[in-house]
């Protein structure tokens, strides 16, 4: 179970890194490379801060989590204008809930939420209740639209359905049951059939999509892990193929790949160059204590 907490953080850290490169490409036979050092962006810091600040408090506190994506923000990681926005905002005294509604009235469509909710799912995945009411307190930090709080959602249940192994329907229906909005319910029902043949990049950017938006990122990098899970490096090319928004989708898809192979399913010759892995994985193995001791 400790190799399944580190294989999630330390695979979504990779595959944010691998996809860094490729940010914003049209598709094309992109092939992921561990020839160097491999630094991550806003995706992985804001999973750090957020990991962070859980195991400084032992729980949920949105305004320890804002302070800590506040203090530790690094600009040159590819932060959304959005985001800088919000977090410019809280770190000069602006409640959290009237700095998201200042910058985005109606909330955030983009996938800010989702990319860094993953310690969420290992840390509560024993008790879907606690792990769904996080995920909407986590969330609502930066991103309030009932889209991206989906897509966190679905991505943090898939890790701790991962862990537990006990669903008894079918994944996606699991997920799909779980959804709040039409267009995630849409989304994820078509998973099932996409994966029933064998498809196109430019069909299922068509279809699941490849950019920023929750909606247009969060089921492409399910698809991901369901149809490649098997092969973390595979699944990476998959995502980084796709072109858009790759670093986020396959940090996604690399955080719920990781966790079903485990830290042994993840490439030594890349992980050796990830930068702060030994940080990532020591944050990761902390996780997996206190969610034993919340446990119980």
């Amino acid at each position: 179970m400790k190799n399944r907490f580190t294989g999630c953080l330390l695979g979504l850290a990779l595959g944010d890194a691998l996809g860094a490169p490729f940010e914003g490409m049209p598709p094309g036979n992109h092939i992921p490379q561990c020839n160097g050092f491999l630094r991550y962006t806003d995706d992985t810091e804001m999973m750090i801060n957020l990991s962070e600040s859980i195991l400084e408090t032992g729980d949920i506190s949105r305004q320890s989590i804002a302070e800590h994506f506040c203090s530790s923000l690094t600009p040159t990681r590819g932060y959304g204008p959005g985001t800088l926005k919000v977090l410019s905002l809280i770190k000069s005294g602006v409640p959290i809930e009237d700095a998201t509604r200042k910058v985005f009235p109606d909330g955030s469509l983009g996938n800010g939420a989702a990319m860094r909710v993953a310690p969420l799912g290992l840390l509560y995945h024993w008790n879907e209740r606690l792990l769904t009411d996080a995920v909407s307190r986590v969330s609502t930090v930066t991103h309030v639209h009932p889209v991206a709080i989906d897509g966190a959602m679905a991505i943090a249940l898939t890790v701790g359905a991962l862990l537990r192994e006990t669903v008894t329907e079918s994944l996606l229906e699991y997920l799909v049951a779980r959804m709040q909005t039409n267009i995630m319910k849409q989304k994820l029902e078509s998973i099932s059939r996409l994966l029933s043949f064998d498809i196109s990049k430019e069909q299922i950017i068509e279809e699941l999509g490849h950019g920023v938006l929750t909606h247009e990122s969060v089921p492409t990098a399910i698809y991901a892990f369901f149809r490649f899970g098997d092969d973390f490096m595979e699944t990476m090319r998959f995502c980084i193929g796709l072109g858009g928004d790759t670093d986020t989708i396959a940090a996604m898809a690399g955080a719920l790949t990781g966790v079903y192979l485990s830290d042994n399913g993840l490439p030594d010759e890349c992980l050796e160059k990830l930068e702060n892995y030994s940080r990532i994985k020591g944050l990761a193995e902390r996780l997996y204590s206190l969610s034993l001791s919340m446990a119980g």
